[in-house]
């Protein structure tokens, strides 16, 4: 049970603070890291600036009287799915009633804390692990469920790796996108621009950890990272899985069981907080209107590993129909071109969406006329990436200015 808490990022929402960190005390001695809010908007404060596991409320503590429901109730209304772990203890039956309503997992008389909180958030945790790639696969957006679906699918163990290794690579190329979509690129210095030729895994971790440090950087690229290296020090295993993919391209090196059951575990504790934390939706409009005071567009979004979904967004501004965009309710809207192109399937008019994946190199040096190559997010119909205009170097230049 240790080794299940080690790393592990709790908040505790408690008034009471000193109880709550004594409390606590047997996950901090088991490797949980933990924050403490001392009341319910400090705690959703803390939700939207930083990722976590498992969320322990107090019941009765600000803002109102049973200000544990007030949290859940905010939570479940943001979008948020993150295990909630409530703690009762002046709260009638009706109040814990009324927490399993609003989504809380579980629930502890907080007389029987010291003893069980340890052992019922393990299991809260394994439970979830164990669900991750699942909902990874039916939550996140396309390129990102498509490739968690096929991890999922692998069984045999050497596959298994390489798979997550694609998987890993498929997360940091995907935050990387959203990073090159800020409206106002900065300066890179890691990377050099004829690694864009063929970017590989480590060119996606490099141009994620540059991307990092720009200023105004996408909220949505800044959470994807938070979920997969959540500390500095989280960089390092990373690091690690990709000179583990090298060597096993170049022959020098054998995966092993350790190599597996690591990759596993970042992949499932990312996979659990992006699943709980993910409330944006790539999308493409397909249509405009204007009623009066906003724009509702007609889109087709890309979720999960099925077809894309129909619905629509409402924005304060018009949007280019036919771009894949990044919608968000705590964000303005992000124009994702040209990382991101859509394209309808040849044969059954089925809109796809392609992501960038290298520069189409021609002899001589790159110019403004290189143009850009992609790779479609799923598993349709095999098609290739028609020319797109503007789909050249000259989208790539200003980072490198």
């Amino acid at each position: 049970m240790t080794d299940e808490m080690t790393g592990v990022r709790i908040l505790v929402a408690d008034d009471q603070t000193d109880v709550a960190r004594t409390l606590c005390g047997p996950l901090r001695k088991a490797g949980a890291q933990l924050r403490f809010a001392p009341d319910g908007q400090a705690a959703l404060t803390e939700t939207a600036s930083r990722p976590f596991d498992l969320i322990i409320v107090d019941m009765k503590m600000p803002p109102e009287e049973w200000g544990g429901l007030w949290l859940l109730r905010q939570l479940s209304l943001g979008g948020w799915n993150i295990p909630t772990l409530v703690l009762s203890g002046e709260g009638s039956k009706q109040q814990v009633i009324e927490a399993l309503r609003l989504g809380s997992t579980d629930w502890i008389d907080k007389d029987a804390a010291g003893e069980e909180l340890l052992g019922r958030c393990a299991r809260i945790l394994r439970d979830r692990l164990e669900q991750a790639l699942k909902l990874a696969s039916t939550h996140l957006p396309s390129p990102l469920a498509t490739r968690f679906a096929r991890y999922a699918r692998t069984i045999d163990p050497e596959k298994q790796v390489l798979e997550g290794l694609h998987t890993l690579e498929a997360v940091l190329r995907f935050a990387a996108a959203l990073g090159l979509s800020n409206p106002t690129p900065a300066s890179l210095r890691g990377v050099n621009p004829v690694r864009l030729v063929q970017p590989s895994m480590g060119t996606w971790f490099t141009l994620c950890n540059d991307l990092a440090k720009t200023p105004d950087s996408c909220s949505a690229f800044i959470e994807i990272l938070s979920w997969v290296m959540p500390e500095r020090a989280d960089r390092q295993q990373v690091q690690d899985l990709i000179e583990l993919r090298n060597g096993i391209a170049h022959g020098r090196v054998t995966a092993t069981l350790t190599h597996r059951d690591s990759l596993d575990l970042l992949l499932r504790s990312f996979a659990h907080r992006a699943a709980s934390s993910w409330r944006s939706s790539l999308a493409v409009p397909t249509s405009m209107t204007y009623d009066g005071s906003t724009y509702p567009h007609s889109v087709l979004t890309f979720t999960g590993i099925g077809k894309p979904i129909p619905g629509t967004v409402r924005t304060e501004r018009p949007q280019v129909t036919g771009e894949v965009m990044l919608f968000s309710g705590q964000s303005a809207p992000l124009n994702l071109f040209p990382w991101f192109v859509a394209q309808e399937a040849e044969h059954s008019g089925v809109l796809r969406i392609f992501q960038f994946d290298g520069l189409q190199r021609t002899k001589g040096n790159l110019d403004s006329n290189s143009l850009l190559q992609y790779s479609k997010v799923d598993d349709g119909e095999d098609m290739k990436a028609a020319d797109h205009p503007g789909t050249t170097w000259q989208a790539l230049a200003p980072w490198f200015l």
